[in-house]
């Protein structure tokens, strides 16, 4: 599909920050983690992310490569080992993978025991991790974000699901379509879709993308939901760890006193 709208968010902090979400989605111990399988999924989401035009950094694309040659030595055994110069640092097997991700995870989990500590005692929250979409959402009351913990792979999961069932739907089907889907009519449904809902309620992710099921139309309004995401224009929240996604409207009149 081309497209000249290219979506550029600060809402990645880099590869591993995916690695963990892969791994704490599949509910297994990182030190148990099968490199292909982890692999596979890693490459589904760098494909989404191309197809959506997200400017996807270099060292998740380094990240990607490293992976697939872990997957490549898991999957062959047999192969001879690869001689490395000491000097190149990176992740040469899956042992150098899991301690990556384990040290990784211990200084992020630092990183946010000291920003609780800096909110408590300053009374103020500041600017959010950078892969939480309440980060870079507008804030839903006085002093911080309206949501937690919903990332940017928490929306990509979800719309995920939304294009294989749709892919299932209608790969009987192959009709040549006119691209006729613009950023800014899908925003303007978005927000219809959001007003229309009762003051103050919120409506499911799928909900945004129920009018129109063509491929073309599902992508542009994801795109459509990352712009607004980037204008603070929506929030999102989720009852529980990988549940199910809410979306509402930013309440201008509070936004203006703030």
């Amino acid at each position: 599909m081309k497209q000249e709208y290219e979506v550029r968010l600060d809402l990645f902090e880099g590869p591993l920050d995916l690695l963990l979400y892969l791994v704490n989605k599949a509910e297994v111990n990182i030190a148990d983690i099968k490199v292909a399988e982890i692999a596979a999924q890693y490459l589904a989401y760098i494909d989404i992310m191309r197809d959506l035009n997200i400017d996807v950094a270099g060292e998740y694309l380094h990240m990607a490569a490293t992976l697939v040659r872990l997957k490549a030595r898991e999957l062959l055994p047999d192969s001879p080992p690869e001689v490395f110069d000491d000097n190149e640092g990176g992740i040469n097997d899956r042992e150098q993978l899991i301690a990556a991700l384990l040290e990784y995870r211990k200084f992020k989990e630092a990183a946010g025991a000291l920003k609780g500590i800096e909110a408590r005692n300053f009374g103020a929250y500041g600017r959010g991790r950078a892969e939480d979409v309440d980060s870079i959402a507008a804030d839903g009351g006085e002093g911080g974000a309206a949501v937690e913990n919903v990332s940017i792979f928490d929306l990509i999961t979800a719309f995920k699901s939304i294009l294989d069932r749709a892919a299932s739907a209608t790969e009987a089907n192959h009709v040549v379509e006119v691209d006729d889907c613009k950023v800014d009519d899908r925003i303007e449904r978005i927000f219809t879709v959001l007003s229309d809902a009762a003051r103050g309620s919120e409506v499911r992710f799928e909900e945004l993308f129920a009018d129109d099921k063509r491929r073309i139309a599902l992508v542009v309004t994801f795109m459509a939901i990352l712009e607004l995401v980037k204008m603070r224009r929506i929030l999102f929240r989720q009852e529980e760890t990988f549940g199910e996604i809410f979306v509402s409207r930013v309440d201008n009149n509070r936004e203006s006193l703030n």
